[in-house]
C-alpha cells in the first residue's frame, strides 16, 4: 500500500504553526504524523490536534501524534498516538483499510 506521509517535527514547526501549514500549504492527499518532543502538551495544543484531526478525517486521513514522553492519559481518545513512526504507519495503514472496508 502506498502512504502518501508528511512527517513534521516539533523542532522544526509549532502546533500553532501546524493548523496554518495545513490550511494553506498542505497538499490535498497526506497523512500527517507529527513528531512530538517535549515532555507535555498544553490544552491549546490539543485543541489544534483535534482541529487537525478532524479535518484530515473528514478526508479520509490520518493524524497521528509519535511521541514516547506522551502517554493516552495525556490526550483526548480522539487523536491518535504512537511511540514509534514504525507504529505510526502501521495505524495509518489500518486506518486505510477499514476506511476502504467501510468499517
Amino acid at each position: 500500500m502506498n502512504l502518501d506521509t508528511t512527517i513534521i517535527k516539533s523542532s522544526e514547526i509549532s502546533s500553532a504553526q501546524l493548523l496554518n501549514w495545513f490550511e494553506s500549504e498542505a497538499p490535498e492527499k497526506r497523512h500527517v504524523v507529527y513528531v512530538w518532543s517535549e515532555n507535555t502538551v498544553e490544552a491549546a495544543q490539543i485543541d489544534l490536534f483535534q482541529q487537525l484531526s478532524k479535518a484530515l478525517s473528514a478526508k479520509e486521513l490520518t493524524f497521528v501524534l509519535v511521541s514516547e514522553q506522551l502517554t493516552y492519559e495525556d490526550l483526548p481518545e480522539s487523536i491518535f498516538l504512537c511511540p514509534t513512526l514504525e507504529e505510526a504507519y502501521d495505524l495509518i495503514e489500518m486506518e486505510a483499510i477499514q476506511r476502504d472496508l467501510g468499517i
